[in-house]
């Protein structure tokens, strides 16, 4: 049984014409991960969209994107939390941009990952660590209700997946709360649930079997080359990819890459998950071979669940430059989007090539 959950070949994105006949979708617990995700991490819009910004994704051959609203605190040892979801923040990672992006989305036979993320000012979700058994339970309560919230947001909306966290390495240690805060998240949402794992704690995640997929942010480094080749690049991949799939066979679990991604740069791959290029120079051609190694690597592998790269920007303009001009200097090289460079062409074939396999 554990194979053939494994091997399922539905796509995420055809999840949305059963939820829709289920008319408010499945019951609790029902969801199951089947297939293969090719998707992208769509990057919320500071003002409205057009659905004319969502047919480059289609033309792609994505079949998932993930969404992204968040949560913020100040201090990561602070278990004071914040959000709203409706009102703060821009407009894509707010209720009315979710909905639409979703809806828009689903039209084109592209479903959703919903993905709430904690925001820290001046750290990452990674640092966060209560000092005392009240702050935790402090923090805890927060969580939940942000979660909640956006778990029966998903329900209502029908989103295909939900991921219950971000990251948040630290809080894994409290794993009786993860687990009361998953049944709490079933009891009001019925889809698919995984959890982004920070690449350096996919192994320490004490709650896999509770979940539908291993989700992992894989910024792994891979090489400290300037500018490697994609033969390079896979034989980096070759041992982190044997303990990806030892993971996916001891919990029958797909593993899906819920985010990766890289800069445009030389160096791409010493410490890709770094937002800050500084004098990097610019090399889309590197930026290509990473994504064409994750397909030679990943996309054939019956444990694989897919993949959602960070990121891809609401419309070219963003992409590229406020106007659509090429960006000047570090501006070019500071982007994770392929929009308008090699890895576009690269995403295009390999997820074509894999829809079609």
């Amino acid at each position: 049984m554990a194979v053939m959950r494994l091997v399922a070949v539905l796509g995420l994105a055809m999840l949305a014409a059963s939820f829709l006949m289920k008319g408010g979708g499945p019951a609790p617990g029902e969801g199951r991960w089947r297939g293969r995700a090719l998707g992208v991490c769509f990057e919320g819009s500071p003002r409205p969209i057009q659905a004319s910004d969502v047919e480059p994704l289609a033309a792609l051959g994505t079949n998932a994107i993930s969404q992204t609203p968040f949560a913020w605190m100040k201090d990561p040892h602070a278990p004071a939390l914040g959000w709203e979801t409706d009102g703060r923040g821009w407009w894509g990672e707010r209720a009315e941009g979710v909905r639409f992006l979703a809806g828009e989305a689903r039209a084109r036979g592209i479903g959703t990952l919903l993905k709430p993320h904690v925001w820290l000012h001046g750290s990452w979700p990674g640092e966060v660590e209560m000092r005392s058994e009240e702050d935790w339970r402090t923090w805890f309560a927060g969580y939940r209700a942000f979660l909640l919230d956006w778990a029966r947001f998903a329900a209502a909306e029908k989103i295909e997946g939900l991921c219950i966290g971000t990251e948040l390495d630290r809080t894994l240690v409290r794993a009786d709360d993860w687990r009361a805060l998953i049944r709490e998240v079933k009891a009001v949402y019925g889809g698919l649930l995984t959890y982004a794992a920070n690449w350096t704690h996919f192994e320490e995640v004490p709650f896999w079997d509770e979940l539908d997929a291993i989700g992992v942010n894989a910024y792994f480094p891979l090489t400290q080359a300037p500018r490697p080749s994609v033969d390079e690049l896979v034989r980096a991949w070759e041992p982190l990819a044997a303990r990806l799939a030892a993971l996916a066979k001891r919990h029958a679990r797909p593993i899906v890459f819920t985010e990766i991604g890289y800069h445009p740069i030389e160096g791409a791959f010493a410490r890709p998950w770094e937002w800050g290029v500084g004098e990097a120079p610019f090399d889309p051609l590197s930026q290509a071979n990473g994504y064409e190694a994750v397909a030679r690597v990943f996309y054939g592998e019956p444990w694989f669940g897919g993949v959602f790269w960070w990121k891809w920007s609401a419309n070219a303009a963003r992409a590229r430059g406020q106007g659509g001009e090429e960006r000047p200097g570090r501006a070019r090289t500071a982007t994770f989007s392929p929009r308008g460079l090699p890895a576009e062409d690269v995403l295009r074939r390999t997820f074509q090539v894999a829809r079609g396999s």
